[in-house]
């Protein structure tokens, strides 16, 4: 069966790509879009396209649609989805930045919210979409709720007794990223987004026995850059 993540083009106005490029923003979250993406892989939808806006309710700078539909093969498996934004003044051509929030189901990554309105990233800068009745939004709460959960990179290696509160060295059997914790629960108050997890022994998806709690604290949702602490395997083991 041959099946390809979907191939995602931007055809951007040349007022938007003179935006400077952004320093690095804070993932709030992923979109899914299923006028243009579907609903996974080889979907059979019917596309329709979606503005960008420069600010919610402001001048539309692009569209997003599809450019190339799936091509869909007798043998169950499909290729060839391409979807692009097309302005009336394109100057280039550029990828939309995606993530996927399930197997093989990439969102618009979302930095900032406004009710229906999201804004979200772009190769150069970003722009506003309005969500219809059908797109979801998945902030990392849910992301994270149920899902094969790790540590990055951004993460300092420490833990706290309660969010906000000061950290200590986490007793952790790997250093650096890609260290697999248990999300127990959020925290939205003053001190911002944290996150309480049990720290474990090691993935369910490495075939050593049932893992273990090896820690447990809280950690803050951004670390090193603004970067995302914790981030999950979309696609399983």
């Amino acid at each position: 069966m041959r099946q390809k993540v979907p191939v995602v083009v931007l055809l951007l106005s040349s007022a938007l790509l003179s935006q400077p490029a952004l320093a690095q923003e804070r993932v709030i979250g992923l979109l899914a879009l299923p006028e243009v993406f579907g609903r996974g892989a080889c979907d059979r939808f019917t596309p329709r396209p979606v503005e960008l806006r420069a600010r919610p309710q402001g001048p539309v700078v692009g569209t997003v649609l599809v450019v190339k539909p799936w091509t869909h093969h007798s043998d169950g498996g499909c290729e060839g989805l391409e979807v692009g934004v097309r302005a009336s003044r394109a100057a280039t051509v550029q990828p939309l930045p995606t993530m996927e929030y399930g197997y093989e189901e990439p969102g618009a990554v979302v930095l900032e919210r406004r009710e229906m309105w999201f804004r979200v990233r772009l190769t150069v800068g970003s722009a506003w979409l309005q969500a219809s009745a059908q797109d979801e939004f998945y902030g990392l709460e849910r992301l994270f709720d149920d899902g094969l959960t790790y540590l990055t990179e951004a993460w300092n290696g420490e833990v706290a007794a309660s969010p906000g509160s000061a950290g200590r060295s986490a007793k952790s059997p790997r250093l650096g990223g890609n260290q697999p914790v248990r999300v127990r629960r959020a925290s939205r108050e003053k001190e911002g987004l944290w996150f309480l997890v049990d720290i474990m022994s090691h993935s369910v998806c490495e075939g050593d026995g049932e893992p273990t709690v090896a820690d447990q604290g809280w950690v803050p949702a951004y670390g090193k850059a603004d970067l995302p602490t914790i981030w999950f395997h979309s696609r399983g083991c």
